[in-house]
């Protein structure tokens, strides 16, 4: 008797399990390049869906925009708060090689698995090996550019050996939207060659898994970059370590007492600068200690902050700022693509890219350890 109350129960638990959701962010894809003719496979399948687009947090780069999308929370509150930074403990610069145990709020993939969700994640950004303890059931980390297929190869089999959540990562139209800019032909081509294996791959797994929910979404998009704006002439004779992003950047200074000098020298060149804590609110920074001293904001979007102290410097950043992100809050260029399917049909309108997350665990019933900063959006199961 006891067996087969058990067994009737499991059944129930399976049959009222919710079901699986696949998360995809394709780097640096933006709303204004997926278009009925760029990609026009995905195009005709989010008819089907709904389709949006995504607000990214400040500044709009790589690694805090994919952690904002992990955990649900501005950068000032997950503590990535760009691609680089200075730690306050240490007084050192963080790489570009983020690791997890940077992360200061809970990533989705770590709150699903403590809710019992079985997850696996593929290369997203931050997602580099345990946090707090807690490693997802399956992870192959974030180490660089794979070729989509690994991804979606990882993503199927994922599915098929019972995952309630993949969070994958693809390349997107970053790298050849630096180098080419946002219009190039190197872009159209990786939007082609991106619809043309993305598409036929959901309809396929829209069919082997009934009731599946995929979220298609990016980082940021990009803007084309036409001026440069160089710091170290503008803070000629103050020291400082700078962190530039393309239309953002932190200043981190030697001496704070020469933060009124620095202010002044910026915003006589047009730069909108401030201090961290001055910094508005909007901007989603809390004063976390992380963030610069100083917060500069590019006077126009195609304008682009320089650091570079020399020639060979100066040539690897003109190399990758034909096309460049951190644009100024607001700018149009810096939206992504957002499309939603298994959940209703319609326009989602300009969606915070933080509202993604716990949308993502209203759906698998996951629980945070703390509420992020997101809301679920209000979408059909």
């Amino acid at each position: 008797m006891r067996l087969r109350t058990f067994l009737a129960l499991a059944l129930c638990a399976l049959l009222q399990a919710a079901p699986p959701v696949v998360f995809i962010s394709a780097d640096g894809l933006g709303a204004d390049q997926f278009t009925a003719q760029s990609m026009p496979k995905l195009w005709a399948l989010a008819q089907s869906g709904r389709r949006g687009e995504g607000l990214p947090p400040f500044p709009a780069t790589t690694f805090n925009g994919h952690v904002t999308l992990a955990t649900g929370c501005w950068p000032g509150h997950h503590g990535v708060v760009a691609n680089s930074y200075r730690e306050p403990a240490t007084g050192a610069m963080v790489p570009v090689a983020h690791n997890a145990e940077n992360i200061q709020r809970e990533p989705l993939w770590v709150a699903a698995t403590r809710s019992g969700v079985r997850t696996a994640v593929y290369h997203w950004v931050g997602a580099t090996g345990p946090w707090e303890g807690v490693t997802p059931w399956r992870l192959v980390p974030f180490a660089g550019l794979r070729p989509d297929a690994e991804a979606l190869a990882f993503t199927e089999t994922a599915l098929q050996d019972g995952a309630g959540l993949v969070m994958t990562y693809l390349e997107g139209t970053d790298e050849p939207g630096h180098m080419n800019g946002p219009r190039s032909a190197e872009v159209r081509a990786k939007l082609a060659r991106m619809d043309a294996e993305l598409g036929p791959w959901l309809q396929r797994l829209q069919t082997t898994h009934p009731g599946l929910r995929v979220i298609l979404t990016a980082d940021h998009g990009m803007q084309a970059m036409t001026k440069r704006i160089h710091l170290p002439t503008l803070l000629d004779r103050i020291p400082c370590e700078l962190v530039t992003h393309g239309g953002s950047a932190y200043v981190y200074l030697k001496d704070p007492a020469d933060a009124t000098k620095a202010l002044q020298r910026l915003r006589k060149a047009g730069v909108k600068a401030w201090t961290r804590e001055a910094a508005p609110a909007s901007l989603g920074l809390a004063g976390n200690p992380r963030v610069g001293d100083l917060v500069l904001i590019a006077p126009r979007p195609e304008q682009w902050f320089s650091k570079a102290r020399s020639s060979q410097e100066e040539g690897y950043e003109y190399a990758g700022r034909v096309g460049g992100h951190a644009a100024p809050p607001g700018t149009p260029a810096m939206r992504t693509w957002l499309v939603v399917l298994g959940a209703g049909q319609g326009s989602l309108g300009r969606v915070p890219l933080w509202d993604l997350a716990p949308t993502v665990a209203s759906w698998l019933n996951i629980t945070w350890a703390q509420p992020p900063d997101g809301k679920p959006l209000p979408l059909s199961h």
